[in-house]
């Protein structure tokens, strides 16, 4: 599931599920996409309910996890699950500029015998964070260090893009 009105509305082009659905089928997993949800918690949990309920073993959801106000899918998901580890990838002083929170989390949740993984939008994050989580999952990680090892990929890739090594 893409998320987000500059998704929903054609403002950006959604490169993250053409991308992640191909490496999915790579790794030998049956995808589907979800459709584009709106920055909105109740939305956002009721279709990864659904998903859920609709028998889905792994649910990739990218967007939404930033630290403005609209972001709320990591509130989406603690509302369906309370297995769910939420580290950080960056903080920054909460209600500094639009920080409305303390920093950019991603998610690693379990509900029943679904994974559910939040990564953040950018396409090289998801990348890096997808591939991954595909690893973790090969070796039969816990939530915990699944989180963990993801959360550290994408803080390489933030590195990068912040001081270019």
């Amino acid at each position: 599931y893409p998320t987000g009105s500059e998704v929903k509305y054609g403002i950006i082009q959604d490169t993250n599920t053409p991308m992640i659905i191909e490496r999915l089928k790579q790794a030998g997993y049956q995808p589907t996409s979800g459709s584009v949800l709106n920055d909105d918690q109740n939305e956002i949990a009721n279709n990864l309910y659904e998903a859920i309920q609709d028998g889905y073993g792994l649910i990739i959801i990218t967007g939404g996890v930033g630290a403005e106000d609209k972001d709320q899918t990591i509130e989406a998901i603690q509302k369906i699950t309370p297995h769910i580890s939420t580290p950080y990838i960056i903080k920054y002083k909460k209600g500094t500029r639009r920080h409305h929170k303390d920093g950019v989390k991603i998610a690693v949740a379990k509900l029943g015998p679904t994974t559910i993984i939040a990564l953040p939008g950018p396409n090289d994050e998801v990348q890096a964070g997808l591939e991954t989580a595909l690893n973790g999952i090969k070796k039969d990680y816990d939530i915990p260090t699944l989180a963990a090892e993801i959360a550290r990929s994408l803080k390489r890739v933030l590195k990068q893009k912040i001081h270019g090594n």
